[in-house]
């Protein structure tokens, strides 16, 4: 990731993000993504392609075209697993011989592997190697402690070793849950706060995640009497307000996501989305239904936060009045 990120101020030709961590996968296309296709032009100036989506023509043109007042264009190919050969047989063209205003971009778990006697992928992958970057993210090259701290950047929260070993005990070491946890502890704890075994428990071993989507659910549809309702139910069955904000504040971001990923037409594992697979669908509806303004929702949480790190033991009367003001809007 570091060498991609050094890169993006001079981008080379070709970035291939691969492997099997699609979290990591998902940052490394979202970093280029934010520094190449931003700024007023950016529709004009950034097209995306899936197998099977899009003709192969439209593709070779799109890696051809000229940028319109910006200085580059960048040409995405997601999902590279399923490319065909026509597909792989374009972008290898490109990689051998690229155009000054073309940054291209392809993501995905692997390479799609030989056929008919030729492996089109490897053949990219070595020319992209000589024009641009070939990124692999698999679970092997990660250390997952370091993983996890550097999930807990945004919030400066601390995490040691025994915090650590309870993370891994109770999700064990996939990324994409690790990292779930782990923003739900920091969450939690609030910035600079540190994340102790004893959090985790508490954070990741209790309510269960089905439990507060019914709240979430709510929020999204701005049902104020379920989500009132919900909301009293996980307070009486015990659960602290503090740590219902933290799994609430998760799922909410969650839901940001899937709203994003759908308006740019990326898959959830691309986004990084950590939704249920069984309720992607019905979120996506109730967003499309009546689409959530990011910006006021990470303002009410930031005052959420605020207000209930100042009652460290929990005061539920911050809690119902983030959510009332989440439903009425």
């Amino acid at each position: 990731m570091d060498e991609i990120l050094a890169s993006l101020a001079k981008p080379p030709a070709v970035y291939a993000c691969l492997g099997d961590q699609g979290v990591l996968v998902s940052e490394a296309v979202a970093a280029i993504r934010k520094a190449l296709a931003g700024g007023p032009m950016a529709a004009f100036n950034h097209a995306v392609f899936s197998p099977g989506e899009e003709s192969v023509g439209g593709l070779r043109d799109a890696l051809r075209q000229v940028p319109v007042m910006a200085p580059r264009r960048l040409v995405e190919l997601r999902q590279a697993e399923g490319a065909d050969k026509r597909t792989l047989e374009a972008i290898l063209e490109f990689a051998q011989s690229p155009v000054d205003t073309t940054v291209l971009l392809v993501s995905g778990e692997k390479m799609p592997a030989a056929a008919e006697g030729a492996d089109l992928g490897a053949r990219f992958l070595n020319a992209a190697k000589k024009v641009g970057l070939v990124c692999k993210f698999e679970a092997r090259s990660v250390d997952p402690l370091a993983f996890a701290r550097a999930r807990c950047a945004p919030w400066r929260a601390k995490l040691g070793q025994p915090a650590f070993q309870k993370l891994v005990e109770l999700g064990g070491e996939d990324l994409d849950t690790l990292a779930g946890n782990v923003e739900r502890c920091a969450g939690y704890v609030g910035e600079g706060g540190e994340i102790t075994a004893d959090v985790v428990e508490l954070v990741c071993a209790s309510t269960a995640d089905a439990d507060v989507w019914k709240l979430t659910d709510a929020i999204v549809e701005r049902n104020r009497d379920v989500a009132l309702s919900e909301l009293h139910r996980l307070l009486e069955d015990g659960e602290p307000p503090h740590k219902l904000l933290a799994s609430v504040a998760f799922q909410l971001r969650q839901v940001l996501l899937l709203q994003d990923a759908t308006r740019r037409k990326l898959n959830e594992r691309e986004a990084g989305v950590r939704i249920p697979p069984f309720k992607i669908r019905a979120v996506r509806a109730a967003i499309e239904a009546r689409p959530v303004s990011p910006s006021t929702w990470l303002e009410e949480l930031a005052v959420a936060n605020r207000r209930m790190n100042s009652f460290r033991a929990g005061d539920r009367r911050v809690l119902e009045a983030f959510v009332m003001r989440l439903v009425v809007r």
